[in-house]
Protein backbone atom coordinates (compact mmCIF):
# COMPACT_ATOMS: atom_id res chain seq x y z
CA UNK A 1 0.00 0.00 0.00
CA UNK A 2 1.54 3.79 -0.51
CA UNK A 3 1.91 5.81 2.18
CA UNK A 4 0.37 8.94 3.11
CA UNK A 5 3.21 11.13 1.31
CA UNK A 6 3.35 8.69 -1.56
CA UNK A 7 -0.72 9.89 -1.72
CA UNK A 8 -0.28 13.12 -1.68
CA UNK A 9 2.44 13.12 -4.63
CA UNK A 10 0.33 11.15 -6.57
CA UNK A 11 -2.92 13.29 -5.74
CA UNK A 12 -0.99 16.51 -6.94
CA UNK A 13 0.37 14.76 -10.29
CA UNK A 14 -3.27 13.79 -10.78
CA UNK A 15 -4.41 17.60 -10.33
CA UNK A 16 -1.82 18.70 -12.75
CA UNK A 17 -2.97 16.42 -15.32
CA UNK A 18 -6.18 17.73 -15.11
CA UNK A 19 -5.51 21.24 -14.99
CA UNK A 20 -3.39 20.53 -17.52
CA UNK A 21 -5.62 18.42 -19.99
CA UNK A 22 -8.26 21.13 -19.39
CA UNK A 23 -5.92 24.09 -20.13
CA UNK A 24 -5.00 22.04 -23.81
CA UNK A 25 -8.59 21.61 -24.60
CA UNK A 26 -9.81 24.60 -24.22
CA UNK A 27 -6.49 26.24 -26.02
CA UNK A 28 -7.26 23.73 -28.79
CA UNK A 29 -11.45 24.67 -28.61
CA UNK A 30 -11.01 28.56 -28.04
CA UNK A 31 -8.78 28.84 -31.05
CA UNK A 32 -11.17 26.87 -33.18
CA UNK A 33 -14.48 28.05 -32.49
CA UNK A 34 -14.23 31.06 -30.45
CA UNK A 35 -14.83 32.00 -26.53
CA UNK A 36 -18.63 31.91 -27.28
CA UNK A 37 -18.38 29.46 -29.41
CA UNK A 38 -17.70 27.03 -26.99
CA UNK A 39 -18.96 25.52 -24.03
CA UNK A 40 -17.45 24.19 -20.49
CA UNK A 41 -19.57 21.08 -21.42
CA UNK A 42 -17.47 20.67 -24.62
CA UNK A 43 -13.54 21.63 -22.89
CA UNK A 44 -14.63 19.27 -20.00
CA UNK A 45 -15.51 16.32 -22.64
CA UNK A 46 -12.37 17.28 -24.80
CA UNK A 47 -10.44 16.88 -21.87
CA UNK A 48 -12.09 13.98 -20.26
CA UNK A 49 -12.79 15.59 -17.24
CA UNK A 50 -16.42 17.12 -15.44
CA UNK A 51 -17.53 20.49 -15.13
CA UNK A 52 -17.02 20.65 -11.61
CA UNK A 53 -13.49 20.34 -12.06
CA UNK A 54 -13.21 23.43 -14.33
CA UNK A 55 -14.89 25.57 -11.16
CA UNK A 56 -12.68 23.78 -8.58
CA UNK A 57 -9.73 24.96 -10.50
CA UNK A 58 -11.01 28.04 -12.46
CA UNK A 59 -13.74 28.94 -10.86
CA UNK A 60 -15.72 31.23 -14.20
CA UNK A 61 -14.95 30.34 -18.19
CA UNK A 62 -13.51 33.92 -18.21
CA UNK A 63 -11.01 32.38 -15.55
CA UNK A 64 -10.24 30.09 -17.74
CA UNK A 65 -9.49 31.86 -20.62
CA UNK A 66 -7.11 34.10 -18.77
CA UNK A 67 -5.24 31.13 -17.62
CA UNK A 68 -5.04 29.48 -21.59
CA UNK A 69 -3.71 32.78 -22.28
CA UNK A 70 -1.31 33.62 -19.90
CA UNK A 71 0.57 29.76 -20.33
CA UNK A 72 1.69 30.94 -23.13
CA UNK A 73 1.48 34.64 -23.38
CA UNK A 74 3.65 35.25 -19.96
CA UNK A 75 6.49 32.93 -21.24
CA UNK A 76 6.42 34.98 -25.07
CA UNK A 77 5.69 38.64 -22.79
CA UNK A 78 8.87 37.84 -20.73
CA UNK A 79 10.99 37.15 -23.13
CA UNK A 80 10.06 39.76 -25.64
CA UNK A 81 11.08 42.38 -23.35
CA UNK A 82 13.97 40.80 -21.84
CA UNK A 83 15.67 41.20 -25.11
CA UNK A 84 14.46 44.29 -25.96
CA UNK A 85 15.44 45.88 -22.69
CA UNK A 86 18.71 44.30 -23.02
CA UNK A 87 18.93 46.08 -26.42
CA UNK A 88 18.06 49.43 -25.45
CA UNK A 89 20.05 49.32 -22.09
CA UNK A 90 23.25 49.17 -24.31
CA UNK A 91 25.43 52.25 -24.96
CA UNK A 92 23.98 53.42 -28.38
CA UNK A 93 20.54 52.84 -30.31
CA UNK A 94 20.63 49.27 -31.31
CA UNK A 95 19.71 48.05 -34.90
CA UNK A 96 16.08 48.53 -36.62
CA UNK A 97 16.43 44.87 -37.41
CA UNK A 98 17.42 43.37 -33.78
CA UNK A 99 14.70 45.61 -32.15
CA UNK A 100 12.32 44.24 -34.61
CA UNK A 101 13.91 40.42 -34.07
CA UNK A 102 13.66 40.89 -30.33
CA UNK A 103 10.16 41.43 -30.80
CA UNK A 104 8.68 39.27 -33.12
CA UNK A 105 11.30 35.83 -32.49
CA UNK A 106 9.82 34.63 -29.18
CA UNK A 107 6.54 33.86 -30.70
CA UNK A 108 7.70 31.87 -33.64
CA UNK A 109 10.97 30.76 -32.69
CA UNK A 110 11.58 30.23 -29.16
CA UNK A 111 8.46 30.06 -26.50
CA UNK A 112 6.80 26.82 -28.02
CA UNK A 113 7.73 23.04 -27.82
CA UNK A 114 6.20 22.40 -31.42
CA UNK A 115 4.39 23.97 -34.27
CA UNK A 116 1.05 23.17 -32.96
CA UNK A 117 1.27 24.48 -29.81
CA UNK A 118 2.52 27.75 -31.52
CA UNK A 119 -0.39 27.21 -34.40
CA UNK A 120 -3.33 27.11 -31.35
CA UNK A 121 -1.71 30.09 -29.37
CA UNK A 122 -1.40 31.89 -33.03
CA UNK A 123 -5.10 30.89 -33.98
CA UNK A 124 -6.13 31.90 -30.34
CA UNK A 125 -4.44 35.76 -30.51
CA UNK A 126 -5.91 35.76 -33.61
CA UNK A 127 -9.71 35.32 -32.32
CA UNK A 128 -8.43 38.33 -29.90
CA UNK A 129 -7.65 40.55 -32.33
CA UNK A 130 -11.66 40.21 -33.55
CA UNK A 131 -13.35 40.12 -30.55
CA UNK A 132 -15.24 43.00 -28.88
CA UNK A 133 -15.79 41.11 -25.71
CA UNK A 134 -15.08 43.62 -23.01
CA UNK A 135 -13.21 40.68 -20.50
CA UNK A 136 -11.09 39.46 -23.68
CA UNK A 137 -9.78 42.78 -24.85
CA UNK A 138 -9.05 43.47 -20.70
CA UNK A 139 -7.29 40.04 -20.73
CA UNK A 140 -5.21 41.44 -24.16
CA UNK A 141 -4.15 44.35 -23.15
CA UNK A 142 -2.59 42.92 -20.12
CA UNK A 143 -0.83 40.77 -21.42
CA UNK A 144 0.54 42.80 -24.33
CA UNK A 145 -0.10 46.52 -24.22
CA UNK A 146 3.32 46.41 -22.07
CA UNK A 147 5.70 45.18 -24.58
CA UNK A 148 4.09 47.03 -27.15
CA UNK A 149 4.03 50.36 -25.90
CA UNK A 150 7.98 49.64 -25.19
CA UNK A 151 8.64 48.82 -28.71
CA UNK A 152 6.65 52.00 -29.80
CA UNK A 153 8.63 54.24 -27.54
CA UNK A 154 11.91 52.50 -28.70
CA UNK A 155 10.95 53.29 -32.23
CA UNK A 156 10.26 56.68 -31.54
CA UNK A 157 13.87 57.22 -30.50
CA UNK A 158 15.30 55.25 -33.57
CA UNK A 159 13.26 56.96 -36.33
CA UNK A 160 12.24 60.19 -34.90
CA UNK A 161 10.99 61.86 -38.32
CA UNK A 162 7.89 59.32 -38.28
CA UNK A 163 4.34 60.91 -36.88
CA UNK A 164 2.73 59.01 -33.59
CA UNK A 165 0.18 57.80 -36.34
CA UNK A 166 2.91 56.50 -38.34
CA UNK A 167 4.90 54.45 -35.91
CA UNK A 168 1.27 52.89 -34.70
CA UNK A 169 0.26 52.12 -38.36
CA UNK A 170 2.99 50.21 -39.29
CA UNK A 171 3.28 48.66 -35.76
CA UNK A 172 0.12 47.51 -36.49
CA UNK A 173 1.30 46.21 -39.75
CA UNK A 174 3.76 44.35 -38.01
CA UNK A 175 1.92 42.61 -35.77
CA UNK A 176 -0.89 41.71 -37.96
CA UNK A 177 1.48 39.61 -39.80
CA UNK A 178 3.42 38.51 -36.62
CA UNK A 179 -0.24 36.57 -36.08
CA UNK A 180 -0.72 35.37 -39.21
CA UNK A 181 2.67 33.43 -39.11
CA UNK A 182 2.04 32.20 -35.72
CA UNK A 183 -2.00 31.28 -36.58
CA UNK A 184 -0.22 29.02 -39.51
CA UNK A 185 -2.45 30.44 -42.24
CA UNK A 186 -0.84 28.33 -45.22
CA UNK A 187 0.41 29.05 -47.74
CA UNK A 188 -0.78 31.76 -49.91
CA UNK A 189 -2.58 29.87 -52.58
CA UNK A 190 0.01 29.74 -56.09
CA UNK A 191 -1.64 31.03 -59.34
CA UNK A 192 0.33 28.66 -61.10
CA UNK A 193 -0.68 25.28 -59.71
CA UNK A 194 0.66 23.60 -56.47
CA UNK A 195 4.67 25.16 -55.65
CA UNK A 196 7.21 23.01 -55.96
CA UNK A 197 9.78 22.14 -53.18
CA UNK A 198 12.07 25.26 -53.97
CA UNK A 199 8.74 27.97 -52.71
CA UNK A 200 8.40 29.18 -49.26
CA UNK A 201 7.71 26.87 -46.62
CA UNK A 202 5.15 28.60 -44.46
CA UNK A 203 6.35 26.04 -41.44
CA UNK A 204 9.37 26.71 -40.87
CA UNK A 205 9.78 29.85 -38.52
CA UNK A 206 13.67 30.53 -38.93
CA UNK A 207 13.31 30.76 -42.61
CA UNK A 208 10.27 33.13 -41.96
CA UNK A 209 12.63 35.52 -40.02
CA UNK A 210 15.28 36.10 -42.37
CA UNK A 211 12.99 37.50 -44.95
CA UNK A 212 10.06 39.12 -42.66
CA UNK A 213 12.53 41.17 -40.19
CA UNK A 214 14.18 42.58 -43.08
CA UNK A 215 11.29 43.75 -44.64
CA UNK A 216 9.72 44.98 -41.82
CA UNK A 217 12.43 47.26 -41.43
CA UNK A 218 12.04 48.34 -44.62
CA UNK A 219 8.50 49.52 -43.77
CA UNK A 220 9.49 51.13 -41.00
CA UNK A 221 12.17 53.10 -42.53
CA UNK A 222 9.84 53.67 -45.51
CA UNK A 223 9.44 57.85 -45.95
CA UNK A 224 6.25 59.37 -44.62
CA UNK A 225 3.16 58.12 -46.57
CA UNK A 226 3.22 60.52 -49.75
CA UNK A 227 -0.95 61.24 -49.85
CA UNK A 228 -0.34 62.95 -53.63
CA UNK A 229 1.02 59.73 -55.12
CA UNK A 230 -1.77 57.90 -53.26
CA UNK A 231 -4.88 59.89 -54.57
CA UNK A 232 -2.80 59.75 -58.23
CA UNK A 233 -3.22 55.97 -57.50
CA UNK A 234 -6.74 56.17 -56.84
CA UNK A 235 -7.44 58.58 -59.77
CA UNK A 236 -5.85 55.92 -62.12
CA UNK A 237 -7.62 53.08 -61.16
CA UNK A 238 -11.11 54.53 -61.45
CA UNK A 239 -10.15 56.01 -64.82
CA UNK A 240 -8.92 52.48 -65.87
CA UNK A 241 -12.07 50.90 -64.37
CA UNK A 242 -14.26 53.45 -66.43
CA UNK A 243 -12.75 53.26 -69.74
CA UNK A 244 -12.95 49.13 -69.17
CA UNK A 245 -16.86 49.65 -68.97
CA UNK A 246 -17.27 51.98 -71.29
CA UNK A 247 -16.17 48.94 -73.88
CA UNK A 248 -18.53 46.90 -72.34
CA UNK A 249 -21.27 45.63 -75.04
CA UNK A 250 -24.88 46.82 -73.18
CA UNK A 251 -27.12 44.23 -72.24
CA UNK A 252 -29.72 43.76 -74.96
CA UNK A 253 -33.45 44.78 -73.65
Amino acid sequence: MLGRRARKVNDRVGEIDTRTRILDAAERLIAEHGFHGVSLREITAAAGANTAAVHYYFRHKEDLLEAVVDRRAGIVVKERLSRMEALMAGPGLPSLEALILAYVSPGLTICFESQELRKHFGRLRARFSHETDPAMRAILRRHFREPGRFFIAAIRKMLPALTEREIEWRFHYMVGTLIYLMSHAGRVQAVDGDPGDDRYNPDDMDEALRFYVPMLATIFRAPSADIVKFNAAVDEVNDALAHARSKQPRPET
